[in-house]
C-alpha cells in the first residue's frame, strides 16, 4: 500500500488529476504574451505619431480657418461689450428705482409697537412697571442715547433710569425688588445670586461703567449747548444794541 501511495504521489491519477505542463510549454506561453505586449507598444506609438502629424491643408482651407478665428474673436468682443452695457444699465436703472418715502404717524406707531414686543422678550435689568408709573416725569427712557456694545435692547436704558434716580441697579435674580428692599436684605446678610461669579460681577461692573460714562457724556453736551445758546444770545443782544445805538445817532 505504501508503494502504491507513493507511486501514484509521482505519477498522479489522470482521471482526477489533469496534466502539468511542462517546461518548455511554459516559456512558449511568456514570449508569446511579450510578443503580444510588444506589438501593441508599437501600434499605439505608430498611432500617435500620425495624430502629431500637421494635416495638409489646401490654400482656400487655411484662408477659411483665418477668417472662422477672426470671427470668433470678433462675436467675442460684442459679447463681452454688450455684457458691459447691461451691467450699467442695472445698475442705473436700481439707482432710479430708489426713492425716499415718508415716515407717517401710523408708521411711527407700528415700530414703537414692535419695539415693545422685543423689549417685553427682554433678557436682563428691566425697569419694573410701578417704577415706570412713578417716575415717568422724571426720567424720559424714550430718547436714544449711544451706550457702547454688548448691551442688550433696552437694558442700558433701564440702567440709566436707576442711575438718574440715583437707586441701585439691580442684578440678576433681584429683578422686581426696590433698591430699599435690596439694601435692607443685604444688610441683614443675604447674598445676592447676580454677585456670586466672578465673571458675572465683571460684566455687571463694565457695563454699568459704560452707561454712566455715556450719561456723563450726554448731561456733559447737553450743558456744552445751554452754555452756547447762551453765548449766542448775548452776542446778539449786544449786537442790537449796537444797531440801535447806530440808528439813533443818524
Amino acid at each position: 500500500r505504501r508503494k502504491e501511495r507513493e507511486r501514484r504521489c509521482e505519477w498522479g491519477v489522470r482521471s482526477v488529476w489533469g496534466r502539468s505542463p511542462l517546461m518548455h510549454e511554459i516559456h512558449q506561453v511568456y514570449e508569446d504574451c511579450k510578443n503580444s505586449s510588444r506589438y501593441e507598444k508599437v501600434e499605439e506609438e505608430l498611432r500617435k505619431e500620425e495624430e502629431q502629424l500637421p494635416q495638409p491643408l489646401s490654400v482656400k482651407a487655411a484662408e477659411v480657418a483665418k477668417k472662422s478665428k477672426k470671427k470668433e474673436k470678433e462675436n467675442k468682443k460684442k459679447q463681452k461689450e454688450k455684457k458691459k452695457r447691461k451691467k450699467k444699465h442695472k445698475k442705473s436703472s436700481s439707482e432710479s428705482e430708489e426713492e425716499w418715502v415718508e415716515v407717517t404717524a401710523e408708521m411711527r406707531e407700528a415700530e414703537a409697537a414692535r419695539e415693545k414686543l422685543e423689549e417685553a422678550a427682554m433678557i436682563g435689568p428691566a425697569i419694573p412697571d410701578h417704577l415706570q408709573q412713578k417716575h415717568a416725569a422724571l426720567v424720559d427712557t424714550t430718547k436714544r442715547v449711544n451706550y457702547g456694545k454688548d448691551m442688550l435692547r433696552g437694558e442700558a436704558a433701564a440702567m440709566a433710569s436707576y442711575i438718574a434716580q440715583g437707586k441701585r441697579i439691580p442684578r440678576r435674580g433681584e429683578i422686581g425688588l426696590s433698591s430699599a428692599e435690596i439694601s435692607e436684605y443685604e444688610k441683614i446678610g443675604y447674598v445676592m445670586s447676580g454677585t456670586r461669579h466672578k465673571s458675572m460681577e465683571a460684566t455687571r461692573l463694565r457695563k454699568e461703567n459704560q452707561v454712566m460714562t455715556a450719561e456723563e457724556k450726554r448731561l456733559l453736551s447737553g450743558f456744552t449747548h445751554d452754555e452756547r445758546k447762551k453765548k449766542e444770545e448775548i452776542v446778539l443782544q449786544q449786537f442790537k444794541s449796537f444797531i440801535e445805538s447806530k440808528k439813533g445817532k443818524n
